[in-house]
């Protein structure tokens, strides 16, 4: 076989390769808008901006945003969305749950759980070195300027959570599972479940930090969504 051949074959393959990842993102995005819907959120429309706290996993360099879903649950707003970035030479692909506050209550942090399968996470924010000795082994702490700003008892709280990695700033809460996204069919489920590790995280901060802080002026930045696209690259 000549080597025209073997070039138009390989680049046949890769142009299939990328239809059939962005066909499967496409479906999986009308699949959870309608799950969603189901419940009687929102879907956000293709390319519609959505306000968002600026946290570690939202600022992930090549982060896409695909479907979108927001409303209320048991009384209180909460956003739920697909979010994809690089990670290696893979694609971390996962379901992020949002919980919006009235007003900004949460200092900035970032605690993302160890899983010895992935890739550790690249951060923007520095380690946070005064953390808890007993937190290091399983999780990954960030805070700005090192400074660990949760107390004892939510360290208490991490310490018992297993699956549920938590970022936070100002009127946002957001907890996820890395690099796992909830099976539409399983959506109400997983949705009250993130719910509750919210609630319950956003229970003990209560009792320990002021009512309300000041906002930096970066609590709700403008993010564009956008379908994910697949993206190949060779080398000849």
């Amino acid at each position: 076989m000549s080597f025209v051949w073997i070039l138009i074959i390989g680049v046949a393959g890769m142009a299939g390769t990328l239809w059939l990842v962005t066909s499967w993102e496409q479906h999986r995005a009308r699949l959870l808008k309608q799950a969603g819907m189901a419940l009687g959120f929102r879907a956000l429309e293709k390319g519609e901006p959505l306000a968002a706290p600026s946290v570690e996993i939202i600022r992930k360099r090549g982060r896409t945003i695909g479907a979108a879903i927001e409303g209320s649950w048991r009384g209180e707003p909460i956003m739920v969305f697909d979010l994809s970035y690089p990670a290696g030479k893979n694609v971390s692909r996962t379901t992020v749950f949002l919980l919006r506050l009235p007003q900004p209550r949460i200092p900035e942090f970032a605690a993302i759980r160890k899983n010895i399968w992935l890739y550790t996470p690249t951060v923007d924010l520095p380690r946070a070195e005064d953390a808890p000795a007993s937190l290091r082994r399983h999780w990954l702490l960030y805070a700005p300027g090192g400074r660990w700003p949760l107390g004892d008892e939510i360290n208490g709280w991490l310490g018992r959570n297993k699956n549920w990695s938590v970022e936070g700033r100002g009127s946002g809460l957001f907890v996820y599972q890395r690099a796992k996204r909830v099976p539409t069919k399983a959506l109400e489920v997983w949705v009250d479940e993130a719910y509750r590790e919210a609630k319950e995280f956003m229970q003990l901060l209560a009792d320990t930090l002021p009512h309300s802080l000041t906002d930096d002026g970066e609590n709700e930045p403008t993010v564009h969504k956008r379908v994910f696209t697949f993206k190949a690259s060779f080398r000849i």
